[in-house]
């Protein structure tokens, strides 16, 4: 069921990104590239980085809680290098628990204790996700932007999170599901999970904000909202990087179809965020394989 609907999906946006970039000739992509400034090029690998720091931090968060004896360097480790790989190649349950497996072994941790600590860092990504975008919707009346709609979302966002807060502080929580227990975080630690991925999530939006055409871009706290949902799109099919759907809705949101300039900002956004990770995770993680034999 699930790869037929994966099939559908990938067929659905490679026809909608043909039928969007078609009339663009690898000469118009070639000089749009060249054209892209490198200063915003630069700007947006400073984002990147900002990015994964914090999605490194977010194991360090979750091992604090499951297991506190692992060493904040190997969760930084963990945490950097399997969402760089799970990033890129999709089904990130698998592939981020994999790579963390193989980290956090040396330090004793089982499979169910790292399957928590990327529940964790799950959780973290999803409060960041809500944070900021119930912020943006909050910030748009400032911009002259607002509607009844965004202000109610952003409300609606912001008293969710009041509630789950709420909801911890009152005593230790932990989920149980067929005998399997995740324990939660406290409501501190999950307002520093919330600060945390509002940050992680602004700076990857912002890598690919800042190489946009600047008459496609609209204000951020608009594009924020469109990305994130983008993002979570891609998330949810599995596809390795979201790749294709990102691509297509991104192009939707912006009105960009059949611009040179946008294809060639969405390319060097994956080569940047997506493939620059990838490879120097790959890279570290089999230099130290190799030392850990």
């Amino acid at each position: 069921m699930w790869p037929t609907f994966l099939l559908g999906v990938v067929g659905f946006t490679a026809w909608s990104l043909k039928n969007q970039f078609s009339g663009i000739s690898l000469h118009q992509l070639g000089l749009a590239l060249k054209a892209q400034p490198a200063d915003r090029i630069v700007l947006s690998a400073v984002l990147t980085a900002l990015s994964f720091a914090a999605l490194a931090l977010y194991d360090v968060l979750g091992a604090a809680i499951v297991a506190p004896r692992i060493p904040v360097g190997a969760a930084l480790l963990a945490g950097a290098t399997g969402n760089a790989v799970s990033n890129t190649l999709g089904f990130h349950a698998l592939t981020s628990t994999a790579v963390r497996l193989h980290v956090y072994r040396r330090w004793g941790l089982r499979a169910g204790d790292v399957a928590r600590i990327t529940s964790l860092s799950w959780l973290a990504l999803g409060l960041g996700f809500v944070t900021l975008m119930a912020a943006a919707e909050l910030m748009q009346p400032f911009l002259g932007l607002s509607s009844g709609a965004s202000r109610l979302a952003g409300l609606t966002m912001v008293t969710g999170l009041l509630v789950f807060l709420f909801w911890l502080a009152r005593a230790p929580r932990q989920l149980s599901l067929f005998g399997l227990r995740q324990p939660l975080p406290s409501a501190r630690m999950a307002l520093l999970q919330m600060a945390l991925g509002a940050v992680e999530t602004a700076a990857a939006t912002g890598a690919l904000y800042v190489l946009l055409p600047a008459d496609l871009a609209p204000p951020f706290s608009v594009f924020v909202v469109g990305c994130v949902l983008a993002i979570a799109a891609g998330l949810l099919t599995h596809a390795p990087g979201g790749i294709g759907v990102f691509e297509a809705s991104m192009t939707a949101l912006l009105s960009g179809a059949g611009r040179a300039d946008l294809l060639a900002a969405l390319l060097l956004y994956r080569v940047v965020y997506n493939l620059l990770p990838f490879g120097l995770s790959v890279a570290v993680l089999g230099r130290l394989s190799w030392r850990w034999r």
